[in-house]
């Protein structure tokens, strides 16, 4: 396997982040997914309350010429100089698995880097979501429309990629054939890459 990066996108609700908990332990090697927040607040000098709201939150060109005008870096913009910074430092430490942060974006000049996008069918994520997060999706019945809307338009803004594209993974799996298959085929994948 040798000194491996390896990134995951996913759709909300689809189990990204348990596959990439799970590929780690089994391969041995670091995870990273909500604890890259405080990285992030420390690199910005912003606590991570305001870290944590705005990490994949998109602005309006509206907000930008506002700041801009008065000489000011938006905060989506410091959050995520320190993104590339917080993820960088972390794959020169040596091999681990990176969930979301625009991590296949950020650090897609690396030799060792592997790309995933997680997907799947409406239906098996608002399964999950209500069972795992415990989200009431009758009561937010557009979370899940809104949360993928929200890291397209994070990731479109602020990368020249288009999220979700299979053109820019190494692979695209659908995790309705069930998260320990997909994180039989990654394992796979990188072992044998």
């Amino acid at each position: 396997m040798g000194n491996s990066i390896i990134t995951i996108s996913r759709e909300y609700g689809s189990g990204g982040r348990e596959i990439g908990e799970k590929l780690a332990k089994r391969l041995g090697v670091e995870f990273y997914d909500k604890e890259i927040i405080t990285m992030l607040a420390k690199e910005s000098g912003l606590s991570e309350e305001v870290v944590r709201s705005w990490a994949e939150k998109d602005v309006s060109a509206f907000f930008y010429g506002i700041n801009a005008a008065r000489g000011i870096i938006p905060i989506p913009d410091r959050i995520f100089g320190a993104r590339r910074t917080v993820l960088n430092e972390l794959a020169d430490k040596g091999s681990c698995v990176i969930v979301g942060s625009c991590s296949d974006y950020i650090l897609k000049d690396r030799d060792n880097l592997w790309k995933f996008f997680i997907y799947a069918p409406m239906d098996f994520r608002k399964k999950r979501v209500a069972e795992v997060y415990g989200e009431d999706l009758a009561t937010y019945p557009n979370l899940l429309k809104r949360k993928d809307e929200e890291r397209r338009d994070y990731y479109s803004h602020f990368t020249s990629y288009k999220f979700g594209d299979y053109k820019n993974y190494d692979a695209c799996f659908n995790s309705a054939i069930g998260i320990d298959n997909v994180v039989d085929l990654i394992e796979y994948m990188v072992k044998k890459g």
